[in-house]
């Protein structure tokens, strides 16, 4: 492994740029009906569209879930890292979130969380499959944490086709999962196939694996079958929702993520020292932000009448970058050592026990 695969900065750089997509969708275009201003910002590209920046994060994971599976013996042991790097965030702030929705946020837009709530980011498992299962309604306590879901279905596909077959079918998995879309889309395959392996979305963690393989290798070939990737989900995610406006975004961020493939000055942008930062509290970030954030807006412009509507969200969206900051640089690593001492410790004791 070479120097410049062990710190990829530009790719904290990418997360910044994607989380801050997902956080002025939710600022400007998603919330219209609570928010003061309305759809007055709705319609402007770069909030109407910025949901995309969830699939940028897909890309993100598959370049980089790629790059750590080759650094892990095996598929157990990469599921453990990977539920240490996901499930101490989402605990601390899913007991934020719980704590404070109804006495300090009433008017969040997922409404007061219930107990049973909290189960589906904590397990990340997709809500309606635990209702399913539980025979009981479950919901979740934030929109956002659904692409959580999707990840770990990556995850465990990817992990577990990496480590009985290798690299090149873990990446034909994926591939062949996002054409199964085609075939539900005419009924030869059911529907629920699509839900249950999340079809559509495999095209962009594919795309970011191959990207990793070019980064890796330098094969050119490589490099445009990563952008094809991108492209097939952008005209995927056309058909899927018939909104051109939305593919055409689609497409502008799949070349984005092209170029900075192949521009030494566009990777050293993404290094640049804010969106690092935005990169490395991304996580807590995402996981955080949307029903507080909105909460605040609506607040905020109760108590300041006189503010500029389109200046609203600054206070409210520096409030959970700070937040998002004191969990990612204390409260996570924090909890995360803790985890890891007993975990480990568990795990000795067991093997004293099986000597």
């Amino acid at each position: 492994m070479t120097d410049k695969l062990k710190r990829i900065a530009f790719l904290d750089g990418l997360r910044g740029v994607a989380i801050l997509m997902v956080v002025l969708f939710h600022a400007y275009a998603r919330w219209t009906g609570l928010v003061p201003y309305g759809d007055k910002f709705s319609h402007f590209f770069l909030f109407s569209y910025g949901s995309l920046g969830v699939y940028l994060f897909f890309m993100i994971s598959g370049f980089v879930i790629l790059m750590s599976l080759e650094k892990t013996t095996d598929f157990f042991g990469f599921i453990y890292h990977r539920w240490l790097r996901l499930f101490p965030a989402m605990f601390i702030v899913s007991i934020l979130i719980f704590v404070t929705a109804r006495g300090l946020f009433p008017e969040r837009p997922a409404g007061i969380p219930s107990v049973r709530d909290l189960l589906s980011g904590l397990t990340f498992i997709d809500p309606a499959f635990l209702s399913h299962v539980i025979h009981s309604p479950h919901g979740m306590l934030e929109g956002s944490f659904w692409s959580l879901f999707v990840e770990v279905k990556f995850y465990i596909i990817f992990g577990l086709m990496f480590f009985t077959f290798g690299e090149n079918p873990a990446i034909a998995t994926l591939i062949g999962l996002f054409i199964s879309n085609v075939l539900i889309s005419l009924n030869i395959i059911d529907r629920h196939f699509g839900y249950l392996f999340s079809t559509e979305y495999m095209g962009w963690f594919a795309s970011g694996a191959i990207y990793y393989l070019y980064f890796k290798s330098g094969n050119k070939k490589l490099l445009f079958l990563g952008l094809l990737m991108s492209l097939i989900s952008s005209v995927n995610f056309y058909c899927l929702h018939i909104d051109t406006g939305a593919m055409c975004a689609a497409i502008i961020m799949s070349l984005f993520f092209f170029f900075i493939m192949i521009s030494e000055k566009l990777r050293s942008i993404m290094g640049s020292k804010s969106l690092l930062f935005l990169g490395f509290i991304s996580y807590p970030l995402y996981l955080v932000h949307e029903n507080m954030m909105v909460s605040l807006i609506v607040k905020t412009g109760r108590w300041m009448p006189f503010m500029p509507v389109i200046l609203l969200p600054i206070i409210p969206i520096a409030s959970v970058i700070a937040v998002a900051g004191l969990v990612a640089k204390y409260a996570e690593p924090g909890f995360r050592d803790i985890l890891r001492r007993i975990l480990e410790m568990r795990m000795r004791t067991d093997q004293v026990t099986h000597h």
